[in-house]
């Protein structure tokens, strides 16, 4: 091929014969019916919403089957370690005098904390306490837990030590408040809440129940009456007829075969409790449509069989794609894939933009650039009085966050790039408002198409297509220049930070060229790179920039990692003897869980056999805009 730039006509499949297949009516109806099942993670409650899914792909006349995995504390798959499966029938907390049903999982599955163990108190109240001087143990002294049920008003994780008191449980009525939802917004709502359980022989038995605020309140100060007047505690009668036990999880796969053996994968969690319709029913239901309207297409004889392989898999979050990839390890193959987490949320409702998320710096990709050209065509949704088309949903690109599949996926060591389609803010993120009325069929429809859109087109990929991905380049490397220089420019990072993002942004994208021939074959990339390299040359200069962030000293270790995978937990690791380590971690890092997110994967992306630890610090400092 003479010269990529000189292409002039644009081969990938039209989105228009995508958009017309596409029905919203199916679309929410997939929402309504995945929904309808409480699908916490390792249960036979998920279980049950595998199957449903398969049964909705055998109506579709889709390929689809159900993968199990040992859900059992002793399998790890990659880093992800499992635990076990967990069974509720019924859940109530009463409050003896006066009586109030407070929590009832038969009318609200999400009022019980998921994964409690069991217990039968209804005829033998226990000892309700209000901790209202924040989670500390120590602003406690030697207050008596023992026997006792607390009352919480702040995040379980920080409770930890009620149970080393002998507490018997929590009830709690937090909500997690960002810059953009308040918990007065939610104050009818209840916060989806979950333990992790280590499953470690000294790990005490956890139990708990949901509040709302409202009802937190009304019962935090019933809570402060009765102290005040009789010095006595309130009373509750808890109830779980739960069990866990050494089970299974499943991975729902959808395959549409191709010519060859190359796979382009679409991934969604089926996960979460009942309702939670936009995390993340809305997900499996583009991800269902889009290989149902692919199918359909290729089965009408309307467009040709793809060249590669398209599958879906829908998971339980995370831990479902740790399985996967450690059966599936055939990663040279899986030339890129599309996470969908969340994309159909009505934007009239303080829902924000549908976001995509490209891959991290450590994984370069040209994905990126038909992501970007993916949602694009899905955005010709109406035309200006020019002719032009335009788009009625708000959308636009990020650099990579992590908090999804796509971290597993664009692991070095696995090393398949993968974008994340999402949708942030989320007003009724992990809540129980999280139900139908909040998801936009219209919105939901434009994410589809993108995944179409991207499936189709990195399925049936040629060599003529590779110009169009290199102006997309050129836009996202404008993109990224510009919000750098307004970063500089307005006084949020220095000049060293600055020149030293220019100079890894200029490697990144220049690797991303090198990545045009696993997607298409050999190739003559030259001109781009030298291109892109120019374009960074021209701003260094213009700004009159250095590669000048500060190393840190002493730090001339290389490590090579012996292991596949990111960390799935870091608490994990406690059960193989490292919670010494790990409490130093986490008083240098904080607990803050956003936080310790953006730095975890990119600490662990950098460790790569190569680099020294203060070249590491020194990245992620970099990106974090922030030194660690």
């Amino acid at each position: 091929m003479d010269n990529v730039l000189k292409h002039e006509v644009i081969i990938m499949q039209d989105s228009k014969i995508f958009k017309e297949a596409v029905s919203e009516k199916r679309l929410l109806n997939v929402v309504k019916e995945v929904s309808n099942h409480h699908r916490i993670q390792a249960s036979t409650m998920f279980r049950e919403a595998a199957e449903h899914v398969r049964s909705i792909c055998d109506r579709y006349g889709l390929q689809a089957e159900i993968l199990s995995y040992e859900a059992d504390p002793d399998v790890w798959y990659l880093q992800g370690r499992m635990f076990k499966e967990w069974t509720i029938k019924e859940a109530v907390l009463d409050l003896a005098d006066p009586e109030w049903r407070l929590c009832d999982f038969s009318a609200e599955n999400i009022s019980v904390i998921q994964k409690s163990y069991p217990i039968d108190r209804r005829n033998d109240p226990v000892d309700l306490v209000l901790l209202d001087k924040g989670s500390s143990e120590e602003a406690y002294g030697d207050l008596d837990l023992e026997g006792k049920w607390v009352f919480v008003r702040q995040h379980i994780n920080s409770f930890d030590w009620v149970f080393k008191r002998g507490a018997l449980g929590l009830l709690t009525d937090f909500i997690m408040e960002t810059p953009n939802r308040k918990r007065s917004d939610l104050y009818e709502s209840l916060t989806y809440t979950s333990f992790w359980h280590s499953h470690l022989e000294d790990e005490p038995e956890k139990r708990g129940f949901v509040l709302s605020p409202k009802d937190g309140d009304i019962l935090a100060e019933m809570c402060r009456k009765k102290w005040n007047e009789e010095k006595a505690y309130l009373k509750v009668k808890p109830f779980i007829d739960s069990s866990l036990y050494n089970g299974h999880i499943e991975d729902v796969e959808i395959t549409i075969p191709g010519k060859d053996d190359k796979t382009v994968i679409l991934c969604a969690h089926l996960c979460h409790p009942r309702s939670s319709c936009n995390d993340n029913a809305s997900g499996v239901s583009a991800a269902v449509e889009a290989m149902n309207v692919i199918n359909q297409l290729v089965r009408e004889g309307r467009i040709a069989p793809p060249q590669h392989t398209i599958k879906c898999v829908l998971i339980p979050e995370f831990t479902g794609t740790f399985a996967y990839l450690s059966d599936h390890n055939d990663y040279q193959n899986m030339i890129g894939a599309m996470n969908l987490d969340m994309v159909g949320g009505k934007q009239t409702r303080r829902y924000g933009p549908i976001t995509l998320t490209r891959t991290p710096l450590t994984t370069p990709s040209l994905i990126n650039e038909l992501s970007v050209y993916s949602m694009s065509e899905a955005g010709k949704e109406a035309y200006s009085l020019t002719g032009g088309s335009i788009s009625l949903t708000n959308h636009c690109t990020s650099p990579y966050t992590g908090g999804s599949d796509h971290v597993v996926y664009c692991d070095p060591t696995i090393g398949v790039p993968c974008c994340m389609l999402g949708q942030w803010p989320d007003l009724n993120y992990h809540t129980a408002t999280d139900t139908l009325d909040v998801i936009d069929p219209a919105v939901l429809k434009f994410s589809c198409l993108t995944a179409i859109n991207f499936a189709w087109n990195l399925a049936n990929l040629k060599k003529e297509d590779v110009a169009i991905l290199f102006a997309k380049q050129d836009e996202n490397i404008l993109a990224d220049k510009n919000r750098f220089t307004m970063e500089y420019l307005t006084g949020k990072i220095d000049k060293a930070t600055f020149g030293s993002l220019m100079f890894i942004m200029k490697d990144y994208f220049v690797k991303c060229c090198d990545t045009a021939e696993k997607l298409v074959g050999e190739i003559d990339i030259e001109k781009q790179k030298a291109h892109v390299e120019k374009m960074y040359a021209d701003w260094i200069e213009l700004y009159d920039l250095s590669d000048d962030y500060p190393a840190v000293e002493g730090y001339d270790t290389v490590y090579k990692r012996d292991f596949v995978g990111p960390i799935q937990q870091l608490n994990d690791f406690e059960y193989l003897g490292y919670k010494p380590q790990l409490e130093e971690f986490r008083k240098v890092i904080g607990t803050d869980f956003f936080a310790l997110m953006a730095i975890e994967d990119k600490i662990i992306n950098y460790i790569d056999g190569k680099r020294t630890v203060n070249e590491i610090i020194r990245r992620t400092s970099i990106e974090c805009r922030k030194d660690i």
